[in-house]
């Protein structure tokens, strides 16, 4: 054969082996390669948008690529939780939800990232959110109570306080407070608040208010005062000892016993030894210098009636009474009371008071008498004549009037304290914010607050002490003062003011010594006068 016919005979046999080969493989004689995956890209990307405040934002992407697509919402460059699909969207928008917003869209292939789309909140309201609700307190009686509330809102927002559901007067802003609590004030206090996009009402916080135990000193008084009554006759039990009631509580006065009826028993009618008991119960009940001004006034009237007062005055015309039955656990009131002073001692009661407590001398100042030199109220008037200059520096604290006596003095009907409890709203000029005062000027009205309750025994003080200068009743408290600022002028007035305590001290012309001046000074509790017994 030929050689060209051999080669061709050769490539003939080998193209049959091949496509023999491709066949026998399965093979349909063409061949394939895999696609490869395509990185995601933005066909559409998410829009800028502007939405009213509280309503909807929603922002969408569409995207190619190889599946599956991933998607990441981001605000700020910060991942959205949960924001993973090719919608994003916002039910409810606030003023916080205005910002840039893109999405990361991901593959196998890669990660595209879209344009920013900006977000803008406008108009509208929010409705109110509470953020921190009020707390449940327990408190003693007599202490200050404040619930307060966090909202956040479009404003403006208004308040309303309740207590069991029922609105409280004037309980209209963000916290309401209670100065003093009273047993009565225990119960369950809400807040509704509201703007013009809605309202929402806090969840209730319970308030539980403690009674006051008696204390060492109420049994202490409780067995002096009945040590003292059984030194008495049975007659004069009947008048050393009356029944309680407001009424009867309320028979004091500034004047004379000669031109004042007052309660109980006389001094001068006590023998010695029912003297040193009656001075055994006055001492347990007060503190050391709260016996002492009492044996000072005492003997201040002696002094006047020896300098041209005569008869009417002495120490023999201060009284001493028990109002209700001694008791270590059921209330009862010690009354001491004669010319410039009364004490209201009560125990057991709501409070821990002596109030009212009326203080007034003449001598204004120290005098001697039997020997002996005395200075009833020279820790009243001493802190009160540092107070009254430094209250020159404040024309805030000068009140527009003129003040003649004591608003709420021994000076109604009959010279007796005839209305109980006080109406302290209808006192409208009320002065200074104790804030505003400089921190020195503001030890000054503290001083003389204490100058008045220290006068008590350490149980009754301590106590007291602790409600009037508290922070909180400290930021309610008010000072003023009327005239030229020192206590030797005639109808000078000075007054302090808190949540509780109400002190007033008002120079007077002479009485019995005419060419000079005296003094007229109480001291109120406006929960607490009586033991609270008139709420």
């Amino acid at each position: 054969m030929p050689l060209p016919n051999i080669f061709a005979s050769l490539r003939t046999a080998a193209h049959v082996g091949v496509a023999a080969l491709l066949f026998a493989c399965g093979g349909d004689g063409a061949t394939t390669a895999a696609t490869p995956a395509v990185a995601p890209g933005i066909t559409t990307q998410p829009a800028s948008q502007s939405v009213a405040l509280g309503s909807s934002a929603n922002f969408t992407v569409a995207a190619t690529g190889t599946n599956p697509l991933s998607y990441q919402w981001r605000k700020g460059g910060t991942a959205i939780t949960g924001a993973t699909a090719a919608a994003y969207s916002i039910a409810t928008t606030a003023v916080a939800d205005a910002g840039s917003y893109d999405v990361v869209i991901s593959n196998s292939a890669g990660s595209v990232t879209s344009a920013l789309a900006t977000l803008t909140v406008t108009g509208g309201s929010s409705a109110p959110q509470i953020v921190t609700a009020p707390a449940s307190q327990s408190v003693a009686v007599g202490s200050p109570v404040t619930f307060s509330v966090a909202v956040t809102g479009s404003a403006p927002l208004t308040y309303q306080w309740r207590k069991g559901g029922a609105n409280i007067t004037g309980a209209t802003s963000a916290t309401y407070t209670i100065a003093s609590a009273a047993a009565t004030d225990a119960g369950s206090f809400d807040v509704v608040v509201t703007n013009s996009a809605g309202t929402i009402t806090s969840p209730a916080a319970t308030l539980t208010v403690t009674a006051i135990s008696g204390g060492a000193l109420s049994t202490q008084a409780t067995a002096a005062a009945q040590a003292f009554l059984n030194t008495l006759s049975a007659s004069q039990q009947t008048t050393a000892r009356i029944d309680f009631s407001v009424t009867s509580a309320r028979r004091w006065s500034n004047l004379p016993a000669a031109m004042s009826a007052r309660n109980g028993i006389k001094w001068g009618s006590l023998s010695t030894a029912q003297q040193t008991a009656a001075r055994t119960l006055i001492t347990t009940a007060l503190s050391t210098s709260g016996n002492s001004l009492q044996v000072g006034m005492q003997a201040a009237d002696d002094y006047l009636s020896s300098v041209g007062g005569g008869a009417t005055y002495g120490n023999g015309e201060y009284y001493i009474v028990i109002l209700g039955t001694p008791s270590a656990s059921s209330f009862w009131m010690l009354q001491l009371t004669g010319h410039h002073l009364t004490f209201n001692i009560s125990f057991n009661g709501t409070y821990k008071t002596p109030t009212p407590l009326f203080l007034g001398v003449e001598p204004r100042a120290s005098f001697t008498q039997g020997g002996v030199t005395y200075d009833p109220m020279g820790t009243q008037r001493t802190a009160m004549a540092s107070l009254g200059a430094a209250l020159l520096n404040y024309p805030g604290a000068r009140l527009s009037g003129t003040y003649a006596d004591l608003l709420f003095g021994a000076n109604g009907a009959g010279g007796i304290d005839n209305t109980c409890p006080r109406a302290y709203g209808t006192v409208t000029d009320r002065g200074l914010s104790y804030s505003a005062l400089a921190s020195g000027d503001q030890a000054l009205v503290q001083a003389v607050i204490a100058a008045y309750v220290n006068t008590q025994a350490a149980e009754y003080a301590s106590e007291l002490l602790g409600n009037y200068l508290s922070t909180a009743a400290l930021a309610a408290t008010n000072v003023a003062f009327s005239g030229t600022g020192t206590v030797l002028a005639n109808g000078n007035y000075f007054r302090i003011e808190g949540p509780r305590v109400w002190i007033e001290f008002s120079v007077q012309r002479g009485i019995i010594i005419g060419n000079e001046v005296h003094y007229h000074t109480i001291w109120r509790d406006k929960v607490g006068d009586y033991g609270g017994s008139c709420q």
